[in-house]
């Protein structure tokens, strides 16, 4: 993958060639985002808009033959997410910037298409669960409010994953190690860990939906908490490799364990803990 990035970075046409091919291809718009995020990290907003054009018409001829639409709306967030890294130099305020947009965002695409979002919803109840009594109806019947919301944190998602890809390939080209280093310190804490605590508590008021989003930063940390620890530990790389498998399985349980995990880390700092305790131990 270094060397894909390696390459793409040569030149900006090399971007802007991988950047529109890779996005015509609906199983590999990622990378071209990941791309895009790789230059505007890397060269700034001008060089990383002209990818970001070059990977936008390659979605546009995706949609056209496919009549996908979500490239259209991954890359450039992506782009705007990468340049907020590249301002703030830091997780926590990225992740708390990105919450805050998917919020913006869903509202607006709430407005603008909820009508849309609903009719889609009715579309796949009409494929998956004919029958108004079955699980799956009613679940989807319940979500049709929320649709945009959940439309939204997914591209969001999306989103930081394809930014923390395109940060790897920015610590492995020019800054090794650097990535781990940064996603061991992140943690959401002081008056940031406050104001995202208050406005989860307003938000199960007022729009439920929204707490998906709110939450994200919080799950980024509980993660990053992990990581952490089993590489101070020294626990070996098949703690990781279960840890995820017990997201992917056991995500109902996980997902809140971890969000608990980050909030209670964001008020003690497990981390500054430990690494005091071999100066205890010394004496």
């Amino acid at each position: 993958m270094l060397g894909f990035a390696r390459f793409a970075m040569k030149s900006r046409l090399n971007a802007g060639v991988l950047a529109a091919g890779l996005a015509v291809l609906p199983m590999l718009y990622a990378l071209s985002a990941a791309l895009v995020a790789l230059v505007a990290l890397r060269q700034g907003a001008t060089a990383g808009t002209r990818v970001l054009l070059a990977a936008m018409a390659g979605a546009l001829v995706s949609w056209q033959l496919t009549g996908m639409v979500l490239p259209l709306l991954v890359l450039p967030l992506t782009a705007v997410l990468a340049l907020a890294m590249r301002r703030f130099q830091d997780w926590s305020a990225l992740l708390l910037f990105a919450a805050l947009l998917g919020i913006v965002l869903a509202i607006i695409a709430q407005q603008l298409m909820g009508d849309r979002f609903v009719a889609i919803v009715s579309q796949i109840q009409a494929v998956m669960a004919s029958d108004p009594q079955q699980m799956g109806w009613q679940v989807l019947e319940a979500i049709k409010p929320y649709a945009a919301f959940l439309v939204t944190t997914a591209e969001v998602f999306e989103a930081l994953l394809c930014v923390v890809l395109a940060r790897y390939w920015q610590a492995g080209l020019y800054n090794p190690g650097g990535l781990r280093a940064e996603f061991h310190r992140l943690r959401i804490g002081g008056q940031s860990l406050w104001l995202l605590l208050g406005a989860i508590i307003v938000s199960w008021w007022l729009q439920p939906a929204a707490l998906l989003l709110l939450l994200l930063p919080l799950v980024f940390a509980g993660v990053a908490l992990v990581h952490a620890l089993v590489t101070r530990q020294k626990l070996g790389g098949q703690w990781l490799v279960a840890f995820y498998l017990a997201i992917i399985l056991f995500n109902q349980f996980m997902l809140p364990l971890l969000v608990l995990v980050a909030v209670a880390d964001g008020a003690v700092d497990f981390r500054a803990r430990l690494a005091k305790q071999p100066d205890q131990d010394d004496k």
